[in-house]
């Protein structure tokens, strides 16, 4: 591994790989559970929603392995103050990464302001040359890192890749980017990436019932700028 990549590693260590694939795995079940129980995702619309529902679901799932311990990061809702959906902010030591769905292993999700701005935090010193500047001093001079945890899935259910990366600020280039699926698969890993687990009935309940406050919130708040405007 490279600096960057052990740097990346110790904050979202390969010991907690497992974990985060498998609630990747729980998310897009559940997702994919509820467009195919709920009459109006049923259609084109449903179709067209899917990426993201599979996102929140993913949110959705990764905060309450934070909250409940198996996983050892701490995760918090944030607001996306230039736009209408919401976001999941996973901190680690000096990292904070937000749940990105990418088109494949090593693309880039599609451009978001916020995103954009988080990125800034990986500029600074971290693009010093480290055979200038060693790297232990590089890394130490920055407050805060930047990273995502990004996933897709076929139309079925099955994954296709879990990865982290750390996006350079400005430039769509990756300074550390593994895919924990893909080692996990290669060390004979028992997870089966091609069977997507049946979900819970609880969380079914609970999951639906936490989009339908967002999707209230979206509403009143719209609602709250309509009236402003009248």
């Amino acid at each position: 591994m490279d600096e960057f990549e052990c740097y990346l590693r110790e904050w979202f260590p390969e010991s907690t790989d497992a974990a985060v694939i498998r609630n990747v795995m729980m998310a897009v079940a559940l997702a994919d559970d509820m467009r195919r129980n709920t009459p109006w995702l049923g259609s084109q619309i449903g179709d067209d929603l899917s990426g993201n529902l599979r996102r929140a679901a993913c949110m959705w799932r990764i905060h309450q392995a934070c909250e409940d311990g198996e996983l050892p990061f701490r995760s918090s809702e944030v607001p996306n103050l230039t736009g209408s959906s919401h976001l999941l902010r996973i901190t680690s030591g000096p990292f904070d990464a937000h749940i990105v769905r990418t088109e494949s292993s090593g693309a880039f999700p599609k451009d978001a302001p916020i995103r954009q701005d988080s990125r800034l935090t990986n500029e600074r010193s971290l693009f010093d040359d480290p055979k200038i500047i060693p790297f232990e001093q590089l890394v130490s001079s920055v407050d805060r890192a930047y990273a995502w945890l990004m996933f897709n899935a076929t139309p079925t259910g099955a994954l296709t890749h879990v990865c982290y990366g750390m996006p350079k600020a400005n430039v769509n280039e990756y300074l550390p980017h593994f895919d924990i699926l893909r080692h996990a698969m290669s060390i004979g890993s028992p997870i089966d990436p091609s069977t997507p687990p049946k979900p819970d009935p609880k969380d079914n309940i609970k999951f639906r019932r936490d989009i339908e406050e967002q999707i209230e919130r979206r509403k009143n708040k719209n609602k709250d700028k309509d009236d402003k405007k009248a």
